[in-house]
């Protein structure tokens, strides 16, 4: 029983370190849009529909998360503080957008941007080198 009850405590740890690691990585994304779209990170993370513009922002974000990350729908919900329908619903209206060729260009210069960023959990914050990644 203490065992199990260890392992439990360490498995909620895990989920919590995972879950924050993600709320992270979110983070960055909505950073990403905001710099691409001129709408401020705080927006984009609301937890009210906002403005439209927010709101397809949001979306944006979602969908990089799905794409870029390769995430599950219920773990982009999860880190975006969002239901799994709400990030489906997302990631649907954003590839049905894709059909516009300039929009395309633009998630397409997102995308490469955000694979080719380093994890925001390797960066070492609080080295005095800002640029040394973690081992």
């Amino acid at each position: 029983m203490i065992i199990e009850q260890k392992v439990n405590k360490w498995a909620g740890t895990k989920a919590r370190q995972d879950n924050r690691a993600d709320v992270s990585r979110a983070a960055f994304i909505m950073d990403l849009v905001a710099m691409a779209t001129g709408i401020p990170a705080a927006q984009i993370a609301c937890r009210t529909r906002n403005h439209a513009r927010a709101a397809r922002a949001r979306q944006v974000a979602m969908y990089l998360a799905y794409i870029a990350y390769g995430w599950p729908l219920a773990r982009v919900g999860t880190a975006f503080a969002r239901d799994r329908t709400t990030a489906g619903h997302a990631c649907r209206l954003i590839e049905e957008m894709r059909d516009d060729a300039a929009f395309d260009a633009r998630l397409e210069a997102l995308e490469t941007c955000l694979r080719a960023a380093p994890d925001p959990q390797a960066v070492k914050l609080l080295s005095p080198n800002l640029l040394e990644m973690a081992c």
